[in-house]
């Protein structure tokens, strides 16, 4: 189904460290001349890939391509010019960590002097550390806690899978024989809906998490499918094709499936309207063939007339999906059979690709803090952008055939 994309990976090794970063890869893009950051083995640190606290941290910064990061096992030989410095120790169940500041050549200033413990997750431990250390020097919030979700198809079996954001502790929520597709987060993290063919036709299902239960949201006559959450939880826009007309977008309740809502007016004519997108003030995002190819269109939970937010992109563009501040949006374009996932500045309509060494994007979601969009490509690998579009990671944890893929709204 998937052509074999055939590239030149750049594997991204840490000057002064003993440890490969084989659990992520830099494919394309440049941190040159961002802040220099040296991360100093901890004392007591693991010497396991997956414990390594030093190393964990400066594959979380990377990702961001925010700074340039490199792994030194002391601090004796950390390059002139280095603008932050951490360091720390791992006693048992605690890390003490230090952020150090190069405010001045040979002055250095304190900026973090923390502990954090853990009892049995100390990946999570040293991704804390990350979101503090991300914070402090950007005055953002870090994402390196948070979770996503994609599914994977392993022979004829698909499975929903949640891991953390860079594709460690991967569990497997729910599993079947029949395909399964388009994932949607609530803004709390405790729901995931998802479609499924098991009975033999799209039906839309949530799954609630912490309970380890799901329900039924949309199975109407005809098809059920793209779910997305509003933004208060109580109820999901589902494509349905229900009154043999095209597939719609309509209202269901987050529950029991008695009534749908056609959700955009009678006036806004095409056979498909789909893949809806809402943001945290209520407007909604779709695609739609209303002008004769697949082009995005903003609207609201009102019904306003749609707007036209693609114009000179081609006539393929799909899959929008809000940053959580509303300022943005990401999708796919599609140009001369290829396809890149892109963001879209909704001020100024000013549209860039986010990814760089990719052909055949698919999915795009933003991170919590819109400062990197998660997306598959060639149906064989996640990846990372940044929002710049300046760098572009692949999660080498995370393999096999993928289906679809979506970030967690929540921190």
């Amino acid at each position: 189904m998937y052509n074999k994309l055939i590239i030149g990976i750049m594997s991204l090794t840490i000057i002064g460290s003993s440890y490969a970063l084989q659990d992520i890869q830099i494919v394309g893009g440049t941190n040159a001349g961002n802040p220099k950051v040296a991360v100093v083995n901890f004392t007591g640190d693991s010497t396991e890939d997956e414990t390594n606290v030093s190393r964990t941290i400066a594959n979380d910064l990377s990702i961001t391509g925010e700074f340039a990061v490199k792994q030194y096992p002391d601090a004796t030989n950390i390059e002139p010019g280095t603008k932050y410095i951490i360091s720390g120790a791992v006693n048992g169940n605690t890390i003490n960590f230090k952020l150090t500041g190069n405010e001045v050549a040979g002055k250095n200033s304190e900026l973090l002097d923390q502990n954090v413990t853990y009892t049995t997750n100390v990946r999570k431990a040293a991704h804390t550390i990350s979101n503090n250390t991300y914070q402090k020097i950007t005055n953002v919030k870090g994402i390196f806690t948070t979770k996503i979700a994609y599914i994977k198809r392993s022979g004829k079996i698909y499975s929903i899978i949640i891991s953390d954001y860079d594709g460690y502790n991967q569990k497997t929520i729910f599993s079947s024989g029949h395909p399964v597709s388009s994932l949607a987060w609530d803004n709390t993290g405790n729901l995931l809906a998802y479609v499924s063919f098991e009975s033999g036709k799209p039906v839309v299902y949530v799954q609630n998490l912490p309970q380890a239960q799901r329900y039924v949201v949309a199975n109407f006559n005809g098809s059920n499918s793209a779910p997305a959450f509003t933004p208060d939880g109580k109820k999901l826009a589902v494509t349905l094709s229900k009154d043999d007309h095209g597939s719609h977008i309509y209202l269901v309740n987050n529950g029991a499936n008695t009534t749908a809502t056609n959700i955009l007016p009678s006036s806004f004519s095409g056979s498909i309207q789909t893949e809806a997108s809402f943001s945290n003030n209520g407007s909604m995002v779709f695609s739609s063939n209303h002008d004769s190819g697949a082009q995005i269109f903003m609207s609201n939970l009102q019904g306003a007339e749609p707007t036209r937010l693609t114009l000179n992109l081609g006539n393929y563009n799909v899959s929008p999906r809000f940053s959580h501040d509303a300022s943005k949006i990401t999708f796919v374009n599609r140009n001369a059979g290829v396809l890149k996932a892109y963001l879209m500045d909704l001020s100024t309509k000013v549209s860039y690709p986010i990814s760089l060494q990719t052909t055949q994007d698919l999915a795009p979601s933003f991170a919590p803090n819109d400062k990197l969009i998660l997306f598959s490509s060639n149906g064989e690998s996640i990846y990372i952008g940044n929002s710049t579009g300046t760098i572009q990671t692949r999660l080498n944890k995370i393999s096999g055939t993928i289906i679809d893929q979506s970030w967690a709204n929540n921190f």
